[in-house]
């Protein structure tokens, strides 16, 4: 059997793009576990031989998946910061960062929930999430660090930066993937005015 290849040409291309885009809406309606290889490339409708080709087996599909998700995830969470002064933060920076995490979560929740449920046995998807977890504190590690001139009583940015991801985290998951019955905007206000009361202060909550 040829090794996998990296498509160069247009029409490869295309066919790995197939192969990924049958292997997100089999996995959100059969699961991972549920979902086998040659069901995906008939669903995309390539011979096995095609799938293959660019994926050693069903596993090398799905990790090459996640990467390049939490890419996406971890962009459409920070590109936020691009409009504004990060050694200013305030609450409502603080709030529009929340509004992009909540847009993170929607970009493919069912996926999302089957990855994130395999993270605790799978040890290769769990690194993955890790390392992504560990760029996501350190995002907002470089953040309190930019204003720690004003931040006195936080002496510890790193464990203060875990603290906030994990609370984000958690009520991010909860109002998109594991579902609640209080609004989205007021999960986000309660917990923007959380993390801004915790990072700047009481006088930096609205009212």
């Amino acid at each position: 059997m040829q090794g996998v290849r990296e498509p160069k040409q247009q029409r490869g291309i295309k066919t790995k793009q197939r192969i990924i885009k049958a292997a997100y809406k089999l996995f959100a309606s059969k699961g991972v576990h549920g979902t086998t290889a040659r069901e995906i490339a008939q669903k995309a409708g390539v011979a096995n031989g095609s799938f293959y080709a660019y994926f050693k087996n069903k596993k090398a599909l799905l990790l090459e998946m996640l990467e390049d998700y939490l890419e996406i995830h971890f962009r459409t969470i920070w590109r936020s910061l691009d409009g504004f002064n990060v050694n200013e933060i305030d609450r409502d920076k603080i709030r529009a960062i929340l509004d992009s995490v909540f847009e993170a979560y929607e970009i493919s929740p069912d996926f999302h929930r089957q990855t994130h449920a395999l993270r605790y046995s799978d040890p290769a998807i769990k690194r993955i999430f890790d390392r992504e977890r560990e760029r996501e504190i350190d995002q907002i590690q470089y953040i309190l660090e930019k204003n720690i001139h004003r931040l006195d009583h936080i002496s510890k940015p790193q464990a203060a930066a875990m603290v906030i991801h994990n609370a984000v985290e958690n009520v991010a998951l909860t109002a998109k993937i594991v579902g609640s019955p209080i609004p989205e905007d007021q999960l986000a206000d309660g917990l923007a005015d959380m993390i801004a009361g915790f990072v700047l202060g009481p006088e930096a909550v609205s009212n």
